[in-house]
């Protein structure tokens, strides 16, 4: 079994993120947005270095984090048109069940923020400390919300 088949074998056992390389499971979680995809990236970024990931949404938010840890191959069960070229600009090879023109938010109502946190930007380092900030905003928020 191919490595992206093993992460993807992941997402049928009913996690939304997993990540594979030399025919083992390296990671595999459950969570929402790119929660997940930065564990990660922060916990133990080596794995991310050549693997292959699948994950139920790919935007270019997750698309930004997964060039900056090095992923060789991606599968989104669902992913954006815009994810799908940045990757393909960064050399990363990429498929999906399903391809969108955007990842709308959690309402429905518009652009997921993180996504336009990263619209315009091509450099994946900028692009992370973008999405990291947009992050930090948001949370922010939510927080003064429940005060």
């Amino acid at each position: 079994m191919s490595d992206i088949e093993l992460a993807r074998n992941a997402l049928a056992q009913g996690h939304t993120c997993a990540v594979a390389r030399g025919g083992r499971l390296l990671y595999a979680a459950e969570g929402i947005g790119v929660k997940p995809l930065l564990a990660a990236l922060d916990g133990s970024p080596a794995d991310l270095k050549d693997s292959a990931v699948a994950d139920t949404v790919v935007g270019k938010a997750a698309a930004v984090i997964l060039v900056v840890g090095g992923a060789k191959t991606v599968h989104g069960e669902v992913m954006s048109r815009v994810a799908a070229d940045y990757l393909n600009t960064h050399g990363v090879e990429y498929t999906s069940s399903r391809l969108v023109p955007n990842i709308s938010n959690r309402t429905g109502d518009g652009i997921c923020p993180l996504e336009q946190s990263v619209a315009g930007i091509d450099d994946p380092n900028e692009g992370l400390g973008a999405l990291r900030e947009r992050i930090k905003t948001l949370m922010a928020a939510k927080v003064a919300q429940t005060i």
